[in-house]
């Protein structure tokens, strides 16, 4: 067997003995599914645990994306004295956020979206060139780091539908069938660049339903095109979290809706969402993600009655995990490694994200967003297209 062939098996096995024990002890994902693979493809480079870290992130990514399905464009009130439904206000509303105005009884909202993420960054580094380096400061052998190259993205098609119970009380549900995609290749590299062991991830892509959510609000006070509602919307665990679909938790989120009306129409929202249990974000499950605050911003300009201008600020933060950092895991004979791992502290996510709706066809919007990421540590989509049809009857 050659001398450099040998060099490279003795340098991966070497590594590799850091993290098999703390991966050994997580719950085991099918070796053929998207987080299987995923894991394998970093142990193989004896990054175990920067891999499964990342492969619980992704999970929280696409779970947790806000999907643009507030309450319809159309809104309305029934004039008993006229006998009439008249609009309630100049504005076609938020997409990233919710103005407190219900549908109005017995009117029928309902449409769907299309996101497409293209993950570009992990930890505030490039996914792609090699960039991401899921162990650094090896000592005491011959490879000084592990880097991977990877693509990874997800589409998500969501339908949606409310209806308005009374001219206060809105309830509605979102589903969302969500396709991930990914592919890469990694190696063991010395410090001048040189390669050493090299490991593939298959290009695989899987799809099927996401975490369905039911929702519901309340308007507890109207003024005029605005006043104050109250939310809750239900997170099911229908997605397949080792496809990076769902959490395996029920998630149950209390928000608080003001907004004003008019031809310029802010609006503001505040919740927080209550998870059935944790998430395990490290590799032996010691790390652990629970609960997260959401909140959005921002305001509708209406230049024209067939056209309203969107303006939002989308932030939403998960709490105890989420976060990412290097640990040093000390070996045999004084070597050592530097792994990105979990850590206890919470995951802040804000997006900027301009839109605008327009008014195609009596009651058929088409609305057109983007998702522009400002703040993500995790795994991150630089941009985020967002096109959809919303209709009212």
């Amino acid at each position: 067997m050659p001398e450099r062939l040998v060099l490279r098996l003795v340098t991966a096995a070497a590594v590799s003995l850091f993290l098999v024990t703390p991966v050994a002890a997580q719950t085991s994902a099918p070796p053929d599914s998207p987080r299987g693979q995923l894991i394998a493809f970093g142990s193989a480079l004896g990054s175990a645990q920067g891999a499964s870290t990342m492969a619980s992130l992704a999970s929280l990514e696409v779970s947790t994306a806000p999907l643009g399905t507030s309450t319809g464009g159309f809104t309305y009130t029934f004039d008993p004295l006229r006998r009439s439904w008249d609009r309630t206000a100049s504005s076609f509303g938020p997409s990233f956020a919710e103005r407190s105005l219900t549908t109005g009884r017995a009117k029928v909202s309902a449409g769907f979206n299309w996101l497409h993420a293209k993950y570009n960054a992990f930890d505030n580094q490039k996914l792609e060139g090699f960039e991401l380096k899921l162990a650094q400061n090896i000592r005491g052998l011959a490879a000084s780091y592990s880097a991977v190259d990877m693509r990874m993205s997800s589409d998500t098609v969501v339908g949606f539908a409310h209806v308005g119970l009374t001219n206060n009380l809105d309830v509605g549900v979102a589903i969302p069938w969500i396709r991930v995609s990914q592919s890469g290749q990694g190696g063991l590299f010395t410090s001048s660049g040189a390669q050493l062991a090299f490991s593939t991830l298959p290009k695989s892509s899987t799809s099927g339903v996401g975490d369905v959510a039911i929702f519901g609000k309340y308007q507890v006070w109207r003024h005029q095109e605005g006043g104050f509602a109250v939310a809750a919307e239900m997170r099911l665990p229908t997605g397949d979290k080792n496809a990076f679909r769902g959490l395996d938790v029920t998630r149950t989120l209390v928000s608080g809706i003001w907004s004003l009306g008019g031809r310029v129409s802010p609006h503001a929202n505040v919740g927080y969402e209550f998870w059935s249990s944790e998430v395990p974000i490290s590799a032996d499950g010691v790390i652990a993600a629970k609960d997260q605050y959401k909140y959005a911003f921002g305001v509708e300009f209406a230049p024209h009655p067939l056209a309203t201008i969107v303006l939002d600020i989308v932030g939403r933060g998960v709490r105890q995990g989420g976060s990412v950092a290097y640990q040093t895991f000390p070996g045999p004979g004084g070597t050592s490694i530097d792994a990105l791992v979990g850590i206890p502290e919470g995951l802040n996510q804000v997006s900027f994200a301009p839109g605008v709706k327009w008014n195609a066809w009596r009651s058929m919007l088409i609305t057109g967003n983007v998702l522009v990421s400002l703040a993500n540590k995790g795994l991150e989509a630089t941009a985020i297209p967002v096109i959809g049809v919303d209709w009212a009857f």
